[in-house]
């Protein structure tokens, strides 16, 4: 079961302990269907492509220290707040080009981060573990549409931001990875990385099985990881070194690791979410969507702020964001399955 609280003692063995379990994780998946998007049981992922020039050419970098989340916000332009500023949007520069409009959440009682699905359908997994939706038809609809429906309100909380977030594939367009709604178990997929949110205020990111995610009161899955440990995800290596981590550095299951990997080395738009811990014991996320920008450098932003570990979700054009029903983006973005909404009391 999941813990409510950690200490850096206990962070730090988690961290070590992790990886190992990840690497058990996957080992222990069959070999399935290649035509299985994404389950329980799925193919493992596939083996990343030789890369050009020496072995580890990032062996030596050593990362500047995390300016922090004050810092790098302080340097950011701010969009709008909410929730006493506990809930803050920003848009910022990066440095190796692109912009980042993102949103910081402090985890607070009076706070939600949840999943909207497109047209509230429910997600669900086939006889395989595969991804369809429960009522077995297609459910897409652009964030921008999904914030407006009536499915999307709360009682008495204010949707105050949504981003898109889960992958889907043609066939069935319901979240490939891991979910959970108010503490229901909708998918699992212990294959794939996902966001967990617990009821203590408490968020993480991990390869969880069911049992792991009867401790979310949420939970999304996306991937691969980009952030990890507070190392950053590089393509430029092929072994972990001090501040690098290869590529898919869980192994996680993706059917389609090659075009995440085109993603990732490009300047396509991007979403990603990452996770902090404030000196007070508090959690932060940031969510984030770019343009223009490599997503070595978003991973490095996040990892800026303070992020321990980050995922990245989905790209392209169905990257998108909205921050009180106006979008962040000029492009209105197509029809997805999901998205990550942020709720104020």
């Amino acid at each position: 079961m999941l813990r409510p609280y950690y200490n850096a003692h206990m962070i730090t063995a988690l961290r070590l302990l992790i990886p190992l379990i990840c690497v058990t994780l996957v080992a222990c998946t069959n070999s399935g269907n290649p035509t299985v998007l994404s389950s329980w049981n799925g193919p493992t992922a596939q083996p990343t492509a030789g890369l050009v020039g020496h072995a580890n050419p990032l062996a030596g970098v050593v990362l500047p220290a995390p300016r922090g989340l004050a810092a790098v916000t302080a340097a950011s332009t701010p969009i709008d707040s909410a929730a006493d500023g506990a809930v803050q949007a920003f848009r910022y520069n990066l440095p190796g080009g692109g912009t980042l409009a993102y949103v910081v959440v402090h985890l607070r009682p009076n706070i939600q981060v949840a999943l909207v699905n497109a047209d509230g359908a429910t997600p669900a997994s086939d006889a395989q573990g595969d991804t369809i939706w429960a009522d077995g038809g297609r459910h897409l609809a652009t964030v921008a549409q999904m914030v407006a429906a009536p499915y999307a309100a709360r009682p008495g909380m204010e949707l105050v931001f949504a981003m898109a977030f889960g992958f889907h594939g043609e066939p069935r367009t319901s979240d490939e990875g891991s979910v959970v709604i108010d503490g229901v178990i909708y998918r699992v997929n212990a294959g794939r990385t996902a966001l967990c949110m617990t009821p203590e205020q408490r968020a993480m990111i991990g390869l969880f099985s069911a049992t792991d995610l009867a401790g979310c009161s949420q939970a999304a899955g996306a991937g691969p990881v980009i952030l990890w440990g507070g190392r950053v995800v590089s393509l430029e290596v092929e072994q972990p070194t001090a501040a690098f981590l290869p590529f898919n550095p869980l192994n996680e299951d993706f059917v389609h690791l090659d075009w995440r990997r085109t993603i990732y080395a490009g300047r396509y738009p991007k979403t990603a979410i990452g996770v902090g811990y404030l000196p007070d014991g508090t959690t932060f996320l940031v969510l984030a969507t770019s343009e223009g920008a490599l997503g070595e450098d978003v991973a490095l932003a996040l990892r800026d702020m303070g992020c321990i570990d980050a995922l990245g979700g989905d790209d392209d054009t169905s990257t998108q964001a909205v921050w009180r029903g106006q979008s962040l983006w000029s492009r209105p973005g197509r029809p997805v399955p999901d998205a990550v909404a942020v709720y104020v009391q």
